[in-house]
């Protein structure tokens, strides 16, 4: 109960908003919320979406850290917008050789229901093998996580059942379809490590139907996936570990029969890490030009970039729309987001301090500066740092909001350097946007 009574003093904080303006923009931001207190951190949030947006709640996702109990236990929580009670949903697993399981993923259909996808990791008699294994839940009720119900029977087996669980999911614009990607292994070799597949899934009555997984490339070091199910067929941005010294991000267009449509990898300037780390639709009712946040950081840390590159799934043509050169600093990843017209934000959080709040026309040049983002300084509310950048995504059937949400897992106080927790979820709302 700790978790909610943080909740409930930081909402009667919160209700106090302040109004601040960076350049043309002005804005007002809460009071951080605590969604929770005691989570592992965020494994992967570069790219994956912990946090989902429907009519009247925040969804949340997360797994419980507590030094004294050690079975591996997914969240899933709601956050209602009017300031109601909270809802915490918890699946521990509990069987003899469950070494541990990966953060939730959900996305939410247009009627309200949410889907939630669990990589559960198992160890084997072989010390070196440990398989991964899909779990998949639906809540009873729409927009409520009160009660999940187990529909894991409904994801096939065949061809491809051990899986290395850097997966991600993502829904088409009207809910009738949705993919999960992921990379197979096996234990004989038969399949090769690390071999990128997709599960495709129809809508029938309130469960989603899978048809059996295919291959779509050839095994490679291909982690992270970010996914976009658009009319166009399924796009996948992912970053690429083959060559020791450059680490690079690929993009790969399917079609809803799974053959390629498109590939192309984006470019590099020598030695270091070109990673994408959020992909979301320039327009949210217009998924079929996808805006693709890339980050360019050489390994001599000069001439680092936040760049904002179009892949149009009509044309097949991938375009840099915009380049902001920064120190190295202040290169750490974050989320864009659209506010209006051509004008758009992006938030990050260099050194994992206090963000940051980049004003950026995705037409314009010249120099941007990110200034400090109000309230989201981790040292003023107790903590060690901020960790990752979590905001909603239209992707994964977020409802489209005039308002700003955006999380992190932050460090507690108590956090050790070699534990994967404690640490704090928090949520932020920005609002009033003007410009």
């Amino acid at each position: 109960m700790r978790y909610i009574l943080t909740i409930f003093t930081t909402i009667l904080i919160g209700v106090i908003m302040s109004a601040y303006s960076s350049k043309s923009l002005s804005y007002e931001i809460d009071e951080p919320i605590v969604l929770h207190n005691s989570i592992a951190g965020q494994w992967g949030g570069h790219t994956f979406c912990y946090l989902l947006l429907g009519e009247q709640n925040i969804f949340w996702s997360a797994t419980a850290y507590d030094e004294n109990d050690k079975t591996p236990t997914a969240m899933i929580g709601q956050y209602p917008l009017d300031g109601s009670s909270p809802k915490v949903t918890t699946i521990r697993f509990t069987e003899k050789n469950v070494k541990g399981s990966n953060q939730p993923q959900m996305i939410r259909t247009p009627d309200g229901y949410i889907h939630v996808f669990i990589g559960v990791t198992y160890t084997t008699d072989n010390p070196s093998y440990n398989k991964g294994k899909l779990r998949y839940y639906r809540s009873k009720d729409p927009d409520d996580i009160s009660t999940l119900i187990d529909r894991t029977e409904l994801i096939p087996t065949e061809l491809y059942k051990d899986f290395h669980l850097r997966m991600n999911v993502g829904i088409s614009s009207d809910g009738k379809r949705m993919v999960l990607v992921i990379l197979a292994i096996s234990e004989d070799c038969s399949i090769p490590f690390n071999t990128p597949v997709i599960f495709f899934g129809e809508r029938q009555e309130l469960d989603f139907i899978f048809q059996k997984p295919m291959k779509y490339e050839n095994a490679m070091g291909f982690f992270y996936p970010q996914v976009a199910a658009t009319d166009d067929g399924i796009v996948i941005v992912g970053e690429m570990w083959d060559q020791k010294d450059i680490h690079s991000t690929r993009i790969i267009h399917i079609d809803w029969n799974g053959k390629l449509v498109h590939q192309e990898d984006l470019p590099t300037n020598g030695n270091g890490s070109y990673f994408s780390y959020d992909l979301r639709p320039i327009n949210p009712k217009d998924w079929s030009r996808l805006i693709i946040y890339y980050n360019r950081s050489p390994e001599d840390h000069k001439s680092c970039n936040h760049e904002f590159w179009e892949y149009n799934t009509k044309t097949k043509q991938l375009k840099l729309l915009r380049s902001i050169e920064t120190g190295y600093g202040l290169s750490n990843s974050g989320k864009w987001i659209p506010v209006s017209g051509d004008y758009s934000i992006f938030i990050n959080n260099p050194s994992m301090g206090q963000f940051r709040i980049w004003e950026v026309n995705l037409g314009g040049s010249g120099s941007v500066d990110g200034i400090p983002l109000p309230k989201t300084n981790p040292f003023e509310f107790g903590y060690q740092a901020t960790s990752y950048t979590f905001v909603p995504n239209v992707l994964q059937g977020s409802v489209v909001s005039d308002e700003v949400y955006f999380a992190s897992d932050c460090f507690n106080k108590d956090k050790k350097p070699d534990k994967s927790g404690p640490c704090s979820f928090l949520l932020w709302r920005l609002s009033n946007f003007e410009k």
